[in-house]
């Protein structure tokens, strides 16, 4: 009887929740260990990439959110677009070798396996908050406030943490049998950063496109996040319920299909 189910899984999530927080400080340290900057990339790296497109779109194109918008509007609402988008992204890009770069785990040990995709979400949930860190220190500056509405940021991010959560788990899996996934995820995150409403509201696309971009799994933690943020507006309650149960549903279905996969690691390895 295989031991590696969903429930198992989930219990382990919990059960080794100290083992969870040393792998990801080991995780953030040993990213940043040996730069002359250190921890200070983790607040360096997204204000450049932010500085960059904010020039390029916002000061190259003229980019502008809304009729009577300005620049510093367009760059907090973009703010809000990376962010997400870096969550999502980051730790994706990292799940098809979470497995493969880990061998002793998988051969010699006992070890909970599920954590090392999660681990990388952790990571990116870190990087997130310092992200949104600043994100107030701009609203601050700019607005000398943040509005009350910006308390329900946890819940904005609940359904897309499960959400990258069961595609972790899955792509980790598969990424042991197909090593060419790791490359395409590369690729498929940089398009989707386009194709999300990172540098554009959805609702400026025309009518065709909206419908797509309304399928995009990024589009309801992005333009939520800034409603929430900055325009002082309560989420789309009946929107959040759809998107937590597909998100649940998904981080289920990509447990599900690791701890399937898992007796299996050690042989491809």
């Amino acid at each position: 009887m295989n031991k590696h189910n969903v429930t198992s899984g989930i219990r382990s999530l919990y059960t080794n929740r100290s083992l969870l927080r040393s792998l990801v400080i080991r995780d953030i340290e040993a990213r940043y260990r040996g730069t002359m900057l250190g921890f200070l990339w983790v607040a360096v790296y997204p204000l450049m990439m932010l500085a960059v497109y904010a020039f390029v779109f916002g000061g190259v194109f003229n980019a502008r959110w809304g009729s009577g918008g300005d620049m510093k509007d367009f760059v907090l609402m973009l703010y809000c677009g990376l962010i997400v988008h870096a969550v999502f992204s980051e730790t994706l890009t990292r799940s098809p070798s979470a497995i493969l770069a880990s061998p002793s785990y998988v051969k010699k040990v006992i070890f909970p396996l599920e954590l090392l995709p999660f681990c990388h979400l952790a990571s990116a949930v870190f990087n997130a908050s310092i992200g949104l860190g600043l994100l107030c220190i701009f609203l601050l500056i700019q607005n000398q406030s943040i509005p009350p509405t910006a308390l329900y940021v946890p819940l904005v991010f609940i359904p897309l943490l499960l959400l990258t959560a069961g595609f972790s788990w899955f792509f980790a899996a598969i990424g042991v049998f197909f090593r060419d996934v790791g490359q395409m995820i590369g690729i498929a995150m940089s398009v989707l950063l386009f194709l999300s409403p990172v540098f554009y509201p959805a609702s400026s696309a025309p009518a065709l496109a909206q419908k797509l971009i309304y399928l995009n799994p990024l589009t309801y933690p992005i333009e939520e996040l800034r409603a929430v943020m900055i325009l002082g507006n309560q989420p789309d309650w009946l929107y959040w319920l759809a998107y937590f149960a597909i998100s649940l549903i998904a981080a289920v279905g990509g447990l599900w299909v690791f701890q399937k996969a898992r007796p299996a690691f050690a042989d491809v390895i």
